[in-house]
């Protein structure tokens, strides 16, 4: 398994993250560390400086542990990917351990212990915060116990019995109010979540026709004046294509307008099986709808105006009788440089028009002025 070299995923945010909160606790066995150093200087540990290496270096090792596993995506395994109690137990161990070789100042070295509880906020529960509490509790009675057996001259009963008395108290306080942290955090985080979502939905409806899932006619003109910034710049061509269903009124009055909009429906959803990735189609209005081609020439458009209009006529509609055909009439211009795009839409609406007028089903084109003049040189 290969271990990646950045401290930090940069394609995962869920596990930068947990690797954040990871750093935030190491540091925390850092400063324990000074801490002991310190009380060697004062001689208020029972630790030779060798064994306090070996300690900590141990606690270390299983650190590097939680690192590799979160670094090489193996935590993604587990049911909690953040292994918030594998952590808090192994910060638990180390605290009870670092009070267990400490005399004088045992009670005072209680409060490093609640560095290793708080972070239990990112994941835990109240019932998991109470177990823990009492896991903790048992696992300070058991430090005195044993400093009890091997060294009681250290231990003075009355004091050790207020103190833990004391630690339970605090700690199962403790969890209450962290537990409490946590909920308002996840609530916080859920609220997010769903803010997050309606947004998107709000997105989607300021952009999308409720009928056909495609851009609407707002959306339309948004992408019809990014493409027009653009090819202003550039010269990139653009091309549109206008259709509109022949005699769809007469389908609305024969079936009614719940059938027509699947007519809609379905049209729209074979249509765009003709068009390139890069194509762009918005319902224009009622059953007008546009095509928008992004560097693409007049005959590349006429040739797409052709197939969605064959395509047209190929369509089945469930719940339909299989006579029904619904043809389809084109109206395709270029975008002439500098000019409104009032004037370019206004230009595919004649070239329409004049397919209505024609006989329908079919297509017609109106280029701008400047390519009839090139046309007619």
């Amino acid at each position: 398994m290969r271990i990646p070299l950045k401290p930090y995923p940069e394609d995962d945010p869920k596990q930068a993250l947990r690797l954040r909160r990871f750093f935030m606790a190491l540091g925390t066995y850092f400063v324990w560390l000074v801490l002991i150093i310190y009380c060697h200087i004062l001689d208020f540990i029972r630790l030779a400086p060798r064994e306090t290496a070996l300690l900590y270096g141990f606690f270390l090792s299983i650190n590097a542990i939680f690192y590799l596993l979160i670094r090489t995506g193996a935590n993604k395994r587990f049911l909690d990917p953040s292994m918030t109690l594998a952590q808090m137990l192994t910060g638990t161990i180390a605290a009870m351990t670092i009070i267990y070789f400490t005399d004088r100042i045992r009670a005072l070295m209680l409060f490093i212990y609640f560095v290793a509880f708080i972070f239990g906020i990112f994941r835990f529960n109240i019932r998991q915060y109470l177990a823990f509490a009492l896991f903790a509790l048992c696992s300070y009675g058991l430090v005195v116990l044993l400093l009890f057996y091997n060294h009681p001259a250290t231990v003075a009963p009355k004091i050790e019995i207020l103190q833990f008395i004391i630690f339970g108290a605090v700690i199962f306080w403790f969890s209450f109010i962290c537990s409490y942290i946590s909920h308002l955090r996840s609530r916080i985080s859920t609220a997010n979540r769903e803010l997050t979502n309606a947004l998107k939905t709000i997105e989607t409806i300021a952009i999308q026709d409720d009928l056909t899932r495609i851009y609407n006619r707002r959306q339309m003109f948004t992408e019809l004046r990014r493409g027009k910034s653009i090819a202003d710049r550039t010269g990139m061509p653009i091309a549109i294509v206008i259709f509109d269903l022949d005699h769809f009124k007469w389908a609305n009055d024969a079936f009614g307008h719940q059938k027509g909009d699947q007519i809609l429906k379905g049209l729209v959803h074979e249509i765009k099986k003709e068009l390139r990735e890069t194509d762009i189609i918005a319902r224009y209005g009622g059953e007008e709808f546009l095509v928008i081609m992004f560097d693409a020439d007049i005959d590349g458009a006429k040739e797409c105006g052709e197939r969605i209009r064959k395509r047209a006529e190929t369509v089945r509609y469930a719940g339909f009788p299989d006579t029904i055909r619904v043809t389809i009439s084109t109206g395709i211009t270029m975008y002439c440089h500098a000019e409104s795009i009032d004037k370019m839409i206004h230009r595919a609406d004649n070239a329409l028009y004049r397919a209505k007028t024609n006989g329908r089903n079919r297509t017609e084109v109106e280029l701008p002025e400047s390519e009839y003049a090139n046309d007619k040189s």
